[in-house]
């Protein structure tokens, strides 16, 4: 028992959190030279996750991504520093919630944990997202047609693709180029149907799918029996409901925080007015 309770007050001590950030920071600078200078070793891990990504790039470039590999057992031993320091100090607030002149007092005092713990659940999404997202890579949709996935069971329809194109003369170098596309598609199973409008930074959600446009062609006007298509990047990411609860239950805790400020501000105000008089 007295060992459990060595590693657990370890574990959550204020000087290990000091030392995991010293390590990171120096991590993330060895870790800038390879980043900068081999990036192409470091963009697929958005499309393939990092699983796959640490499988085929990670281990057979060690060389230089081994920094971060030890960026991730960093964040995962501050984020296991985290729960045990804000457990300890909410166990200990809940032990003299008595104390407490009114209730809202005590749940307001309670904004700062809520909001840490809000951010280990977010950094909890980020790694069942990194881990256990499928990504479908590659995928074709043609006008009028479309292509099926298997798992989750859907079929997927470009119905009609509007692509814009600069007819200006301002810009010389972007006449007849491509500087907008909206794809209309229809998504489907056995259960429910849906159409939306695909766009760049504006993707398509069909839970538990997401579907986000790559590329596109034609990028510049004219010709005759030019083919048109975009060019699609499907995920299924079951991390981005935990981030998502983590993200409003971090702003509920923002919210509390700032009003125990604003009720502290109060009441110095009343008593200092008090004793002036």
């Amino acid at each position: 028992m007295k060992i459990v309770h060595a590693v657990w007050s370890f574990c959550g001590h204020i000087h290990l959190t000091l030392v995991i950030m010293g390590l990171m920071m120096v991590d993330l600078f060895v870790g800038y030279h390879p980043l900068k200078h081999h990036p192409e070793l470091f963009a697929p891990i958005n499309d393939m996750g990092f699983y796959k990504w640490s499988m085929t790039y990670g281990f057979h470039y060690l060389k230089h991504t081994a920094w971060l590999f030890i960026l991730v057992g960093l964040l995962a031993s501050l984020s296991i520093n985290t729960f045990v320091c804000t457990t300890h100090r909410m166990t200990k607030l809940i032990k003299h919630r008595r104390s407490f002149s009114t209730p809202i007092q005590f749940l307001l005092r309670l904004s700062p944990h809520i909001m840490h713990y809000s951010m280990l659940l977010m950094f909890l999404g980020y790694l069942i997202s990194y881990l256990g997202a499928g990504t479908h890579m590659g995928k074709v949709l043609l006008p009028g047609k479309s292509i099926s996935l298997s798992s989750p069971a859907c079929t997927i329809t470009l119905k009609k693709l509007d692509i814009d194109y600069y007819r200006g003369d301002r810009i010389a170098h972007m006449a007849k180029r491509a500087i907008n596309v909206k794809a209309v598609i229809e998504i489907e199973n056995d259960h429910r149907q849906k159409r939306a409008t695909l766009g760049f930074n504006h993707p398509v959600y069909f839970s538990p799918i997401s579907i986000h446009l790559k590329d596109f062609r034609p990028k510049t006007s004219g010709g005759v029996g030019r083919r048109r298509f975009i060019h699609v990047i499907i995920k299924n990411d079951p991390g981005k409901y935990y981030y998502f609860v983590g993200m409003l239950c971090f702003t509920l805790g923002l919210f509390m925080y700032l009003w125990e400020k604003r009720v502290k501000k109060g009441e110095f105000k009343v008593s200092h007015g008090q004793k002036n008089k």
